[in-house]
Order: structure tokens, then C-alpha cells, then sequence
């Protein structure tokens, strides 16, 4: 529910008086497993981790001692508790959406859903099911992961996705040099250039492997940024952390339509 006045919005939350105002979207951050990094991994425009990636103003929360190697162990109690506290402030300090720099913090979905009372969208794997439904009965969702290895029944289950489906396609970057060394080992700069030929590569085996498939989803938060080359390389719609993020931001500020009666 919002309020509107002066031809602003303003969301009717219960918490005001906050240190400042016009960030909506809060984004829980996975700790780096390397903290005195000597790389230059930087997150380039459309990763969730570059501000300038969205159409509003976002706020980050740091999780400590959540890394992304404990982000894979299942029904770890200690780290969905820095997750849920996290999100919890997050929501304290004025965020409408909770989101996520990891896309397997889907693990979490249900325990921060309920541990707060804004809407919570903590991957895009959650589009997959919708995607599945949306596309006809003989086209296939290809999903590709930073590591499809760790893609596990429990964390597609947590997304909606029935692991009888035989229409999700999943294709990993874990073989992918400059993509591993950047993001998964910690060994190596990012290649910015490097990882989006890595990427369109991986989705273009997926294809050959898979031709029913009619849209690709990017599970993996850093992917974004090469959403438009894998586009163009495979010819189906391409749909990333960025796509559910700004539907939810659409619907949170809409405008008037202008045109000619």
C-alpha cells in the first residue's frame, strides 16, 4: 500500500523516522571467502553488486561469516540465522524487497519470508517455474549456474521447481577458467571480456544439448552483465536477477500512461 502526495509515492511501512529514505530494494551480501583480496575483481554494470545496475536506489547488508562455500551446506541453522538477522534489519531500515547477491541464497527463501513482513526474492531461480509454465508444453527452461554441481534437489525444490521436471536444462561455469578464477577459486582478476565468452559458450552447449529449450534464465548474480551477448548468440529471451528485481520495482512505482485518445 503507498501513499502518494506532490506527485510523490511513499510506502506505507511501519517503521519511519529512518537515516534515509528512497532505497526500496535491500540486497543481502554473500561475505567474499577471500577477505585481503590481491585480485581485481571488480563487479562491472548489471552485476547485483554494482549500484548502478538498478532503476532505484538499493541498499546492501553485508552477512559476516556467511561465505559462499557455507551458502552450499544444507540445513545449516548458524547461517540462515545471519541471513535471517540481516534481513530482518534490512526491513527495519525502510527496504520494500529483500534480495540477494547469490543466487543460491534461495536456500533461505522461506525462513526470511517469514522472518519479515516485506515481499522477499532472494533468487532468480524462483522465475523458473513461471517460465516453465509461460512457454509451450514442448519448450524447455535452460538454467545456467555458477556451479551446476551445487544446483541441488534441495535448493531447486526451495525454488518451486519439481525435480521430476524433465523441462529445466542446467548448464555450470565450474569448467570455465576465467569465470572459476574470478568467482569461484578466488585465484585470479576478472576478465570481463574472458567470462562473457565463457558465458555465451556455456549457453550455447546448452542449446545444441538441449534444442527445445525457449528461454535461458542466469541463476548466478555475476551473469547479468552478459545477458545481452547470450541473447544474441542463442535467439530466445534471456531473463537474469535483474528481471525479477525490476518487475517487482515496476510494480512498486508505477506511472501514468500518456498517449493520444
Amino acid at each position: 500500500m503507498t501513499n502518494s502526495f506532490n506527485g510523490l509515492v511513499r510506502m506505507a511501512a511501519p517503521n519511519r523516522n529512518l537515516q534515509f529514505y528512497g532505497a526500496p530494494v535491500g540486497i543481502l551480501m554473500v561475505q567474499r571467502a577471500v577477505t585481503d583480496d590481491p585480485f581485481d575483481r571488480f563487479y562491472p554494470p548489471g552485476s547485483v553488486n554494482n549500484a548502478c545496475t538498478w532503476s532505484v536506489p538499493v541498499r546492501y547488508k553485508p552477512m559476516p561469516g556467511l561465505t559462499f562455500p557455507k551458502l552450499q551446506v544444507p540445513n545449516n541453522a548458524a547461517t540462515e540465522s545471519i541471513a535471517v538477522q540481516a534481513a530482518i534489519e534490512l526491513a527495519r531500515e525502510g527496504a520494500s524487497l529483500i534480495t540477494a547477491n547469490c543466487g543460491f541464497m534461495v536456500r533461505y527463501q522461506e525462513a526470511v519470508r517469514a522472518a519479515v513482513d516485506i515481499p522477499v526474492c532472494l533468487s532468480p531461480l524462483l522465475l523458473a517455474p513461471f517460465l516453465e509454465v509461460m512457454l509451450p508444453p514442448n519448450r524447455s527452461v535452460g538454467i545456467i549456474t555458477a556451479k551446476a554441481p551445487g544446483l541441488t534437489p534441495d535448493l531447486l525444490n526451495a525454488s518451486g521447481i519439481s525435480r521430476e521436471s524433465e523441462r529445466i536444462v542446467i548448464g555450470g561455469l565450474e569448467n570455465s577458467p576465467a569465470f572459476a578464477a574470478a568467482l569461484l577459486t578466488a585465484s585470479g582478476n576478472l576478465d570481463n571480456a574472458a567470462v562473457e565468452v565463457e558465458t555465451v559458450e556455456v549457453a550455447m552447449e546448452l542449446m545444441r544439448r538441449r534444442p527445445d529449450i525457449g528461454a535461458l534464465l542466469l541463476e548466478c548474480s555475476e551473469l547479468p552483465p552478459y545477458a545481452a551477448a547470450v541473447q544474441r548468440a542463442t535467439g530466445v529471451p534471456v531473463f537474469d536477477y535483474t528481471s525479477i528485481i525490476e518487475f517487482f520495482v515496476q510494480g512498486l512505482v508505477r506511472r501514468p500512461f500518456h498517449g493520444i485518445i
